[in-house]
């Protein structure tokens, strides 16, 4: 989608994803400004219609552009062949909030797209999702070795499970990480405490859901 908006220079193409992600992570649809976003991205409000021709279009592109950053980070990052959905999670949590440094709101307007309820941009959201359901979602987790689960447990709730600590860890973080994307030094060291109690937590949960604790 609108391949002239790759006209731009590289730190204004940021700064008008970061601008309007920053006020549609604030603000649902209807309610959003074009005005802030082009306030805060210093920019006329010209060049903004000029490559999206309209707020819809430029909310479902910075959908679809933001999926496309975080399938893409995961495709060419995640270690396909590493069959534990542990060490599958952990990479997929560092891979999201390092992200972060680059996107500071990314989540946050992802968050808010799954409870968007604007006629709008509702059907052409869930027709997308479903798009990726069927495609990238379910590769992730492809080759994942549900033999290393109790025979007792049942594997998709224990999945779950370990998504929504991930989830939660994540969450909590993410907020300290968006404060210190200037600051190298924090951000990372922020990152590595945040891996350590996820990595805690998946050796708590390992002696719950695996037969043998020892991978």
């Amino acid at each position: 989608m609108y391949q002239t908006f790759l006209n731009l220079e590289v730190e204004k193409q940021h700064k008008i994803i970061n601008s309007a992600l920053k006020e549609f992570s604030i603000n649902n649809y209807d309610t959003a400004s074009t005005n802030k976003i082009i306030k805060d991205a210093k920019i006329s409000k010209g060049i903004l219609y000029h490559y999206f021709g309209s707020k819809k279009n430029l909310y479902l592109y910075l959908y679809e552009y933001v999926t496309t950053i975080f399938i893409d980070a995961i495709n060419s990052r995640l270690d396909l062949e590493e069959p534990d959905i542990f060490k599958r999670y952990e990479q997929i949590m560092k891979i999201k909030l390092e992200l972060i440094k680059q996107y500071h709101t990314l989540f946050d307007f992802l968050k808010k797209t799954y409870i968007e309820t604007s006629l709008e941009v509702r059907s052409e959201l869930d027709q997308y999702n479903l798009t990726l359901q069927n495609s990238s979602y379910e590769s992730v987790f492809a080759g994942i070795d549900y033999n290393l689960f109790h025979k007792n447990i049942d594997s998709k709730k224990a999945i779950n499970t370990i998504r929504w600590v991930t989830d939660g860890i994540s969450d909590r973080y993410e907020e300290q990480l968006k404060s210190n994307v200037d600051n190298s030094e924090a951000f990372n060291q922020l990152l590595e405490q945040c891996m350590e109690e996820a990595n805690d937590y998946f050796q708590f949960l390992k002696q719950l859901v695996y037969k043998n604790t020892k991978r």
